[in-house]
């Protein structure tokens, strides 16, 4: 098996690996349309990462789009009962580049649940967005955030919602002089600058900074969070992952549509976050009525720029048989070759920058080894 995946491109490989893991935990694969009405994602263009969606106009007159994002497909299609559903998919979004202002075919595979989300659930889904980052690169950081935080200490602060905006974007940018002058212009309560000051800071080792961060709570919101990450970060205590975990309060999304845990996963070589993911039952509740969900995304699109595989050959074996000179043995001959676990090329000539460990001529029915390429 580990032979055949390393003769996969990074993208595909992984997308074989994270199936069969999502599959042993219990989660069912979820295919969807491409198309879904134009309408249903205009009406929540605000939880789309990009606001431009590609359109076109159905044989029956409707305006359909292509798939600009999956959870909110999920969220309205997938079938729901009493029981807990647990899907993964393999799709691919169509989303409009910052760098290029064109549309582009993302391909992505993930999780979501969509049912009671207890904090039983919240390890679960943390474990296996940590799983899938080591199964990319074993150097890797999941940062893990609480939307009790920051943007419940917001929600008590009575200032407009461009100051609002502004705070949390220096809170990304971990920016607290510029953070601090904002509190001050707006009038902000001293203490509520200073404990938001402190919460952006909150930055570690999960386990390690813990303590710091429920020393800092300051409502019943806020120390609930902190139970349900300390539930997490014990329920992850023994396992091989729990020093990949770091509590990061900047790590932010939109609060009209998250709440609870939410996350950020980043490996050695990409520059930017490739998963993401948290509890949105805001917006599954605005989709379908009291529904609680969480889930995360893998993005797999430039994996195969950042992970380059260099293949040492291209098969095991490379027959150049004669086409003039063709003998009904030769397909047998292949297929021994397959059925002993090699990988096989046949040839009329030796293609230009084909590298083979073995290379055999076929000639007058039988095999005759020559030197390799």
């Amino acid at each position: 098996m580990k032979e055949f995946l390393a003769t996969m491109s990074k993208e595909d490989s992984l997308t074989y690996e994270l199936s069969r893991l999502y599959k042993q935990w219990g989660y069912k694969e979820y295919r969807m349309a491409k198309f879904e009405e134009y309408s249903f994602y205009s009406d929540n263009r605000d939880f789309l990462s990009s606001s431009s969606i590609l359109a076109f106009n159905n044989s029956d007159g409707r305006l359909m789009a292509l798939k600009p994002d999956i959870t909110l497909s999920i969220v309205k299609n997938a079938k729901l009962t009493d029981a807990l559903t647990k899907l993964y998919y393999n799709e691919s979004v169509f989303r409009m580049t910052e760098s290029s202002n064109d549309f582009k075919e993302i391909k992505q595979t993930g999780v979501e649940v969509l049912g009671k989300v207890d904090n039983y659930l919240a390890a679960e889904v943390l474990s296996l967005a940590a799983k899938s980052l080591a199964a990319i690169d074993g150097s890797f950081i999941l940062s893990v955030s609480h939307m009790a935080f920051i943007p419940s200490l917001l929600a008590e602060m009575k200032i407009g919602e461009n100051a609002k905006r502004e705070i949390i974007t220096c809170i990304k940018g971990k920016n607290s002089h510029d953070l601090k002058t904002i509190c001050d212009k707006c009038g902000v309560d001293e203490k509520q600058t200073e404990l938001l000051v402190k919460l952006a800071k909150v930055n570690g080792k999960l386990v390690q900074t813990l303590p710091e961060l429920s020393a800092l709570a300051s409502n019943d919101e806020m120390k609930k969070a902190c139970a349900e990450l300390e539930f997490i970060a014990d329920s992850l205590n023994k396992s091989d992952i729990a020093d990949k975990l770091y509590l990061d309060l900047s790590v932010l999304n939109n609060t009209e549509y998250y709440n609870g845990i939410i996350f950020q996963g980043y490996v050695e070589k990409a520059p930017k976050a490739v998963l993401s993911g948290g509890r949105y039952d805001k917006l599954a509740n605005k989709i379908r009525d009291n529904t609680q969900a969480i889930g995360f995304a893998v993005y797999l699109d430039n994996l195969n720029l950042y992970y380059r595989k260099e293949r040492e050959f291209d098969s095991d074996i490379l027959i150049v048989a004669d086409s003039k000179n063709s003998n009904v043995s030769l397909l047998s001959l292949v297929e021994s070759f397959i059925e002993k676990g090699f990988s096989v090329r046949v040839e009329h000539t030796v293609p230009e920058g084909y590298k083979a460990k073995t290379v055999y001529t076929f000639e007058n029915g039988a095999l005759r080894e020559v030197a390799s390429c």
